[in-house]
């Protein structure tokens, strides 16, 4: 992008193709950088909208759930290529879940 003087326009000249985990792990960080956030989840929560301290907040609940020991070294491995903890990042796909509509 670049600003002249009716705003910002596109400039082809730096556009750089992406696909994939580098794809994600680019937008991840312009995200971050936009909103001024280390995560991607506080990212969302800013960018969506974070409720203020004063505001009420809906009560959480801890889920515990187990799982193999594979899928826990490739749910370490996504989450930390993401730079995100386990918690943040499996919050990220249940909520991504709940939040799709169903047919």
């Amino acid at each position: 992008m670049v600003k002249n003087k009716s705003g910002w326009q596109w400039d082809e000249s730096q556009a750089v193709e992406s696909s994939g985990e580098q794809a994600q792990n680019e937008m991840d960080e312009i995200l971050t950088r936009a909103a001024g956030t280390a995560t991607v989840d506080d990212a969302e929560a800013v960018l969506l909208g974070r409720p203020r301290v004063q505001e009420p907040r809906e009560t959480t609940v801890k889920i515990q759930v187990r799982v193999p020991q594979s899928w826990q070294r490739e749910i370490d491995r996504k989450a930390a290529g993401r730079h995100l903890s386990r918690s943040q990042y499996l919050r990220q796909l249940i909520r991504h879940d709940a939040q799709q509509k169903t047919a």
